[in-house]
């Protein structure tokens, strides 16, 4: 970005930047004058970017309304970079001010003891004492009669390529799928060069058990062992009847500032943490740290060029260099062609059962068939389960856990990319914690009906247990 030009405004709000190329982009998305608003030019001198919305219909990332405000998007007022829609834009603030919390609230109990990577003390493994007064399999959700996969982005069954399809009978995705940056022929260079650098990485020493001088790699971005205190937190909080976790090896890993909407690729990032930490099958395949986002949008290329789930490239137009949305396709094809097995499920709101309960019912099963032991007196139960990738129109989560509350609701708990670590985890790690509140803690990872209910479908990713043979 150009600091030495002089500010721009907006002639229609109190919007101003130097960059002409981000002006014009926010009078294209805030102001619209009619439904086919005039293309922008990509301040690097690139080609014009036609922002018009040609494509409705159902895609990866599911929509259930095509109203006009829906289709809005705006900046976020917090200066985030991430850009939203206008009908999600009092959540995402709220969720901001989550991330945020201050810490006047929480006493560490004592710092000298420490917090192991199942979220118990060492002295103890925790049963609640408050004992949940409902029983798992007492949890009833409607039973799905239908649940199907929507029409659209389907995704392919494992270990299968698709067959050569031709253009013309493939509809190509637009702005209401692919995002506000749908047309864009390559996102700008200040961008790519960001991205190319990845987040501060910092070197911090300390002394191992053994006496000797281990280095600990500190990533700006992402944030390990987060579940060990939501376990604590979640067995602190009085609403909360019982909670299941998945695996503690995972990162949670977030978008760094400025950088616009790559949740999907954050997403797979959290996901490839886990498969790197926990050291399950695959993770050969990532050696070292993550995989950047850039390099990335090569290995799901490189997945394509295989025959997995190809088509995506022509209803996208092809991701590489470029700010696109991708979705569970890609996740998938990227897996896949490591020889990373997973499974892709979709649900759809009928006459028969909401969209979210079919999800919840789903999720509560996968946890329930990972728990070593059901025990009515525990409250908090934790597995070895991988996390799981959740889209749903527009964003993507990754799940990390489930709970029922004492009110007969059910939340997601969720690593959202779009939000960072609040300072407040940050400081509570490997600690015991007591919260007189644990709940405004809990608040920035949960997703409850409130939320989900907005959606008219979903479509998750779980890694299967078993690997597929790598194609040749």
């Amino acid at each position: 970005m150009d600091h030495e030009n002089a500010l721009l405004s907006c002639p229609l709000c109190e919007f101003s930047d130097y960059d002409s190329y981000f002006l014009s982009q926010h009078v294209d998305l805030c102001h619209p004058e009619d439904e086919d608003p005039p293309s922008i030019t990509d301040g690097d001198g690139g080609d014009s970017i036609d922002h018009t919305n040609r494509e409705d219909g159902q895609n990866t990332q599911c929509h259930s309304s095509n109203t006009e405000q829906e289709k809005q998007y705006t900046d976020c007022p917090e200066g985030c970079g991430e850009i939203v829609t206008t009908a999600e834009l009092s959540l995402h603030m709220d969720l901001h001010m989550a991330e945020n919390f201050a810490l006047e609230d929480i006493l560490p109990s004592s710092e000298s003891k420490t917090v192991n990577s199942a979220g118990f003390t060492d002295e103890q493994e925790t049963h609640s004492d408050i004992q949940a007064s409902k029983s798992l399999h007492d949890y009833e959700i409607p039973k799905i009669k239908n649940s199907h996969r929507r029409r659209g982005r389907r995704s392919k069954e494992p270990g299968t390529k698709e067959s050569s399809t031709k253009g013309g009978s493939i509809r190509k995705l637009g702005r209401a799928e692919l995002g506000p940056h749908a047309h864009e022929k390559q996102m700008p260079a200040w961008l790519r060069k960001m991205l190319e650098g990845g987040a501060k990485v910092t070197l911090l020493n300390r002394i191992s058990p053994n006496g000797l001088i281990a280095k600990d790699v500190i990533v700006e971005n992402e944030t390990p062992q987060i579940i060990p205190i939501l376990i604590q937190l979640c067995g602190q909080d009085p609403t909360v009847r019982r909670a299941f976790f998945c695996s503690p090896a995972i990162r949670h890993v977030f978008k760094m500032p400025r950088e616009g909407g790559f949740c999907g690729y954050r997403n797979i990032q959290m996901l490839i943490s886990h498969i790197q930490d926990s050291q399950r099958p695959g993770h050969e395949h990532f050696p070292g740290s993550l995989p950047s986002i850039l390099k990335l949008q090569d290995m799901i290329e490189q997945a394509w060029d295989m025959g997995f789930n190809a088509v995506a490239r022509l209803e996208t137009g092809g991701i590489r260099g470029t700010r696109k949305y991708i979705g569970t396709p890609e996740a998938q094809a990227l897996f896949l062609s490591l020889g990373i097995g997973c499974d892709v499920n979709a649900f759809t709101s009928n006459d028969d059962v909401w969209a979210y309960d079919a999800l919840f019912q789903d999720i509560i099963n996968y946890f329930r068939h990972g728990s070593s032991s059901v025990n009515n007196e525990e409250k908090v139960l934790k597995t070895n389960l991988p996390p799981i990738y959740l889209q749903h129109r527009g964003h993507s989560m990754t799940i990390i856990g489930f709970e029922f509350r004492d009110n007969g609701d059910a939340n997601l708990l969720v690593f959202d990319p779009m939000f960072k670590t609040s300072p407040a985890i940050q400081r509570l790690m490997g600690k015991t914690i007591e919260s007189s509140d644990p709940g405004r803690l809990l608040k920035a990872y949960r997703r409850g009906e409130s939320y989900l209910r907005k959606y008219e479908e979903f479509e998750i990713l779980k890694l299967s247990s078993l690997n597929i043979n790598q194609p040749k």
